[in-house]
């Protein structure tokens, strides 16, 4: 029978040693260099306008370069596996899905880096730290898409809309989340600070009904239902629609008793008051429902 000798166990010993030295030296630096954003990533879901124009021309998000397949329920309450990506060929349109991502962090996402930390990803994701092995994740940026400023160029960024536009500091647009940088809370992330509060709530009481927030949405795009909407938003939705149903049967009735013309003059009125009512319900759904937090448009150039 073969024996191992205790010189080679000695010598087995000191290289499994030497290599789980390594490996936790290692994975310490990277936990040192991820900011918190990233290696305790918090679930979020909102959206801006990003415009990215160099020497003139604005950059095509809507390009395959930038693009990532959209799978239907990437917009879960689940973190996902990237904190930030475009989708459906759109362009502009950035979808962010973790908590307190800042400018920074997107430009670096797509190739210009100018907030430092790991050459050629954004950090590790740490899952459970006390779990055998430890849980974490390598995320890398996405590419190398965005051109870059040369020496004798210069950022410049605006936040507004098409009737205004203010020039911020680009050193805050690097350093704060996107967040606070254009001055509009993500309605995700507020819904989801009142949910924990209620679930602490609910857990120091016991007599307290369970998961008062569970049946929470909102569309976070086009037709498709997102869980986001707090219990007391929802009822409010259920009263209002529980009144346009009687107001319906109401005038259906009134309807086959009026005459014709004051038929028609009724139908008139409610076609207006039913489109000015989607004209208001779709200016809605950019600021709310859809939680489109606002505009940001970078410059990249040698003068303003």
């Amino acid at each position: 029978m073969f024996k191992i000798s205790k010189k080679l166990l000695k010598i087995l010993g000191s290289v499994i040693g030497l290599i789980l030295a390594l490996i936790t030296i290692s994975v310490s630096i990277l936990f040192l260099l991820t900011p918190d954003r990233i290696k305790f990533a918090k679930s979020d879901h909102y959206h801006f306008r990003l415009q990215y124009i160099y020497k003139g021309q604005s950059e095509d998000f809507g390009s395959p370069r930038y693009q990532t397949d959209y799978v239907k329920d990437v917009c879960s309450g689940a973190i996902t596996e990237s904190p930030i990506h475009f989708h459906d060929n759109k362009d502009q349109i950035v979808h962010v899905h973790w908590q307190d991502m800042t400018g920074g962090d997107v430009l670096k996402f797509y190739g210009v880096d100018l907030v430092g930390g790991m050459s050629g990803a954004m950090g590790l994701k740490f899952g459970e730290l006390l779990k055998l092995p430890p849980q974490f994740i390598w995320l890398p940026i996405h590419s190398n898409s965005l051109p870059k400023a040369s020496p004798d160029e210069q950022y410049y960024v605006y936040v507004g809309d098409q009737n205004n536009y203010v020039k911020k500091d680009f050193k805050d647009f690097l350093n704060q989340s996107v967040e606070k940088f254009i001055g509009v809370d993500s309605k995700v992330r507020l819904d989801k600070e009142e949910s924990d509060k209620w679930q602490k709530k609910i857990s120091s009481n016991p007599s307290s009904p369970d998961n008062l927030l569970d049946t929470i949405k909102v569309k976070a795009h086009n037709g498709e239902d997102h869980q986001t909407l707090s219990e007391a938003e929802a009822h409010e939705q259920k009263v209002k629609l529980d009144l346009k149903e009687k107001e319906g049967l109401e005038l259906r009735n009134n309807q086959a008793i009026d005459s014709k013309s004051k038929t028609e003059r009724t139908s008139k009125s409610q076609a207006q008051t039913v489109k000015a009512e989607t004209a208001i319900k779709t200016e809605e759904e950019l600021r709310q429902i859809n939680n489109m937090i606002g505009n940001i448009v970078i410059f990249v150039q040698k003068e303003e």
